[in-house]
């Protein structure tokens, strides 16, 4: 009797121990699966920064002033005053034609309106004691204001002997030379001031708002990584109508005479306004919506659907304006199992 009981205590005992370790494990056996339903995530802390977008523009750099230089009359060269593709000041001489007829006739012209302001003269003072009739004086006074017509005009002619610099730039290569006969247009040397230099380019419509005199914009050339800032100065009254775009004109310095007229340039114009600001996130992180796309933030410890406005988009980052502000957590993974009100645990924080 006494073994068939201590039989039973013993296995009644071992019994026992499991039930109070069952009790004790319950609550961690409940909290487990909370845990395990929640789905893990990756996330960025937003971090709002101050926006300096740029687009790319085809430019063409030209000189601030050109002039082909030709001939206004017809004539021989005498002298070619230059070295080809030398700098010239305003005023200096690059080419003297032949003037010889000319200043005979000049000569001769004043001569003769020597001797007509004589005759006139004579005639005014003749004409007071009315010894002459006013017809007379009439003649003799237009026949000395028709000379001093000839004199003016072949002093201006002579003047056109002498080809000045208009101002001050490099000179090209002559198309002449010395003893050649030029006729009135003949193109003969260009000349550019590439003291300052003007960009130009086109802009799309859209970008008009963000224009205005003084807009500044940087450029490169072919040649290096260079970057040069200039401003911009003017831009056509109207639109093209078909392409829609805007020709621009930008200025700046050329003092170091790198920058050559003809190039091609890459223009970086600003596209946000100035003082912007924006978030950038993966482009994995945004989800269609009804009107335009959102982005999922934890709060609370669950998903919430935020709409954003996206100023401008890679294939792999966007530009948030509105919608985000610093410090959100971002959700960036997992996106396909995310609802609103979804619950999420944060795995990885970027």
């Amino acid at each position: 009797m006494y073994r068939n009981h201590t039989h039973k205590l013993g296995i009644l005992i071992p019994l026992v121990s499991i039930l109070l370790t069952a009790c004790q494990n319950k609550p961690k056996e409940a909290a487990t699966p909370a845990v395990a339903n929640k789905l893990p995530v990756d996330i960025i802390v937003a971090q709002e920064k101050a926006l300096d977008q740029r687009e790319i523009f085809v430019g063409t750099i030209m000189p601030l002033r050109e002039v082909a230089i030709v001939s206004e009359t017809a004539q021989k060269i005498t002298k070619v005053a230059f070295q080809d593709g030398s700098y010239v000041s305003q005023g200096a001489v690059l080419y003297t034609l032949n003037d010889a007829d000319i200043k005979s006739k000049l000569r001769q012209v004043q001569a003769e309106l020597q001797l007509a302001r004589l005759n006139k003269d004579r005639m005014a003072n003749l004409l007071k004691t009315e010894t002459v009739k006013q017809s007379e004086y009439d003649e003799a006074l237009m026949r000395f204001t028709s000379l001093e017509a000839q004199q003016d005009y072949l002093q201006t002619e002579l003047a056109k002997t002498v080809i000045r610099a208009p101002f001050s730039g490099k000179i090209g290569i002559s198309q002449v030379h010395l003893g050649a006969y030029v006729s009135p247009g003949t193109p003969l040397v260009n000349l550019q001031d590439q003291s300052n230099i003007k960009i130009n380019f086109t802009l799309p419509e859209r970008y008009l708002p963000l224009l205005t005199t003084g807009t500044p914009i940087k450029f490169s050339t072919g040649l290096s990584e260079e970057y040069y800032n200039a401003n911009v100065t003017a831009t056509e009254p109207g639109l093209d109508a078909q392409g829609r775009s805007l020709q621009v004109q930008a200025t700046t310095s050329n003092n170091s005479g790198k920058l050559r007229a003809g190039q091609s340039v890459k223009v970086y114009f600003s596209t946000e306004q100035k003082g912007a600001t924006g978030v950038m996130i993966p482009t994995e992180a945004l989800m269609p919506g009804e009107k335009g796309y959102n982005a999922f933030v934890i709060k609370g410890g669950m998903a919430k659907p935020v709409p954003v406005t996206i100023s401008n988009r890679t294939e792999t980052e966007a530009i948030i304006t509105s919608g985000i502000k610093s410090g959100d957590s971002i959700i960036v993974s997992n996106m396909l199992r995310i609802g609103d009100g979804t619950p999420v645990q944060t795995v990885t924080k970027k």
